[in-house]
């Protein structure tokens, strides 16, 4: 087994300020549609600068019992209207997408967020109002709980 010894290269501040580090991602939505030759459309997402993420946080956060709390409603609302670019919706769209499918919500909201390289956590809390999903690698919804494969039930406690 080899194993690379070579020290990394580092980056110059000049590298670093002219990186093209923000992406677009065209998303498919298959339950908004598909075109002429049955190809799902989409959307086009964004992925956000430090300054847009710090700043939707701060929007979606408020006081409660002398606490700051994040607002997840508005801080999905502020992940969608944000991260989607094509086509473009403001915040006071957000209230009328909520009788949309939640699966495509869902779909595209789960996009922004690993595309932004947020959290696991943040995507679970952010996702909680809309539908479960398949995981894009087995088409298998996530289980609240696992089982074991026997399938059986726990054993007693016989430690008492």
């Amino acid at each position: 087994m080899a194993f690379d010894t070579q020290p990394m290269e580092l980056l110059t501040a000049d590298e670093v300020w002219g990186a093209k580090d923000i992406e677009t991602v065209d998303v498919a939505v298959p339950q908004w549609g598909r075109d002429q030759f049955g190809k799902p459309k989409g959307v086009r997402i964004r992925t956000f600068t430090k300054k847009q993420a710090d700043q939707m946080r701060k929007d979606a956060t408020k006081k409660r019992f002398g606490k700051d709390e994040v607002d997840m409603e508005m801080m999905e609302a502020l992940l969608f209207t944000e991260g989607v670019i094509v086509p473009k919706f403001e915040l006071a769209d957000y209230e009328r997408l909520q009788d949309k499918s939640a699966v495509a919500l869902s779909i595209i909201l789960k996009a922004i967020m690993d595309a932004s390289g947020l959290s696991d956590l943040a995507v679970s809390d952010a996702t909680k109002s809309v539908a479960r999903q398949p995981d894009n690698t087995n088409g298998v919804l996530p289980s609240e709980r696992v089982r074991d494969d026997s399938g059986g039930t726990p054993a007693p406690n016989v430690g008492g």
